[in-house]
């Protein structure tokens, strides 16, 4: 590992078993760049080109962002826990709170084309990850991303 103008670089060992982490934090909104940041590292060690790990960073914080925005109506002293596995073939990220549930036929309902720019997260999400799910159970929110490496194959 090396340190050229404050910019860390380093090679990557490839990825070998599984690993995976849990984050409790409250839906404060300064807590987003902290999340970014663990994303982006955790998708680059598993061997994600640094464009998709843009991209996967990106999906994950507006998931995060919904969650505090809509679940919790932007109250800032929830919990929300967040969820990141590594497995052999993707990347899993699962959020989990206890906020106002969604409705499922309102993911994606807004047109792209519209002057609103709300309502456009979830079309995000939905176009960079592999796999998008979302459950309520037991008065909890759960909803699961996966990105699947290059060359692995979505279950479907």
């Amino acid at each position: 590992m090396s340190y050229d103008q404050g910019i860390e670089v380093r090679e990557t060992p490839p990825a070998s078993g599984p690993l995976s982490f849990r984050m409790k934090i409250t839906s404060d909104p300064r807590l987003l760049p902290v999340v970014r940041s663990t994303v982006a590292e955790f998708a680059a060690i598993w061997g994600f080109e640094a464009e998709q790990c843009r991209k996967i960073t990106l999906a994950v914080d507006e998931a995060l962002s919904n969650v505090m925005r809509h679940a919790y109506k932007n109250r800032s002293d929830r919990e929300i826990e967040l969820n990141c596995q590594a497995n052999a073939d993707c990347l899993e990220f699962s959020f989990v709170d206890h906020g106002e549930s969604a409705d499922p036929a309102r993911f994606c309902s807004q047109p792209l084309d519209d002057a609103s720019l709300s309502g456009r997260g979830t079309h995000l999400i939905r176009q960079i990850m592999d796999e998008v799910c979302y459950q309520r159970q037991f008065g909890r929110n759960r909803l699961s991303l996966r990105k699947y490496l290059p060359g692995a194959k979505a279950k479907g």
